[in-house]
C-alpha cells in the first residue's frame, strides 16, 4: 500500500480541482480505502464488454451512455465465456485487441497489461465531465 499512501500524500499536499484512484471493483483497495466513490462497467459508456471498477476520489461522475446492455453497439470477435451473457475483459487474452478498435493504438506485451487497459469510452465521458 505504499503507493497508495505515496498518491494519497501527494492528494493532499497538492489539492488538485478532481483526482481518482481506480482499481478493479473486487480488488484489495476496498479493504485500505473503504466504500468507493463510484463503480461502472465498460458497457454503461459504450465499451461492449464487462469489469467492473471502482472509483475513488474528488470527481464528477459521467453520465451513463447505456442503460441496457441490449443497446450497447456489439463488436464481432469478442470471446465471451460459456455460460455468461457478455464478454468479459476479464477473461480475454492479450491477442483480442486486434477485435476492439478503442485499444488500436496500444500493443500490450501481457494478457495483464490489455486486462489493465481502461476503456476510452469511459476515459472519454470521464475527462468529459470533469474539464
Amino acid at each position: 500500500m505504499f503507493l497508495v499512501k505515496e498518491c494519497q500524500r501527494i492528494i493532499s499536499e497538492c489539492n488538485p480541482t478532481f483526482w481518482v484512484i481506480e482499481n478493479p471493483a473486487k480488488g484489495v483497495l476496498k479493504k485500505y480505502l473503504g466504500k468507493p466513490t463510484y463503480e461502472y462497467e465498460p458497457w454503461w459508456y459504450g465499451s461492449p464488454w464487462t469489469k467492473k471498477t471502482a472509483l475513488w476520489g474528488k470527481f464528477n461522475i459521467p453520465s451513463r451512455v447505456y442503460q441496457k446492455w441490449e443497446d450497447v453497439p456489439k463488436l464481432e470477435g469478442l470471446y465471451q465465456r460459456p455460460g455468461r451473457s457478455k464478454p468479459s475483459l476479464a477473461f480475454m487474452h492479450k491477442n483480442h485487441v486486434r477485435f476492439i478498435p478503442e485499444f488500436a493504438c496500444f500493443n500490450p506485451d501481457s494478457d495483464m497489461e490489455f486486462r489493465s487497459l481502461c476503456s476510452q469510452k469511459f476515459a472519454k465521458a470521464f475527462f468529459e465531465a470533469n474539464s
